[in-house]
């Protein structure tokens, strides 16, 4: 049961948090492109900074559910 609500609560943190983030869905799909399109290719295309930014903003989100998710994970273990 733990693990459920400790992936509810990331999940939570995750979507409250979507719109700091990300404009709307197409945004994120923006950014999950450059996330997956080598760094060879970005500098090639012009889009280096671009898909530098785009990758810590994906970054930061995913990171913020998962703190949120094991810091309550934490919490109901002790």
């Amino acid at each position: 049961m733990v693990y459920v609500l400790s992936i509810l609560a990331g999940l939570t943190v995750m979507r409250f948090t979507f719109r700091w983030f990300f404009d709307d869905w197409q945004d994120l799909a923006e950014n999950l492109r450059h996330w997956f399109t080598p760094e060879v290719i970005s500098v090639m295309r012009g889009e280096w900074g671009d898909s530098l930014w785009a990758e810590l903003r994906l970054f930061i989100w995913l990171g913020l559910g998962v703190l949120g998710g094991y810091g309550c994970y934490r919490f109901l273990l002790s």
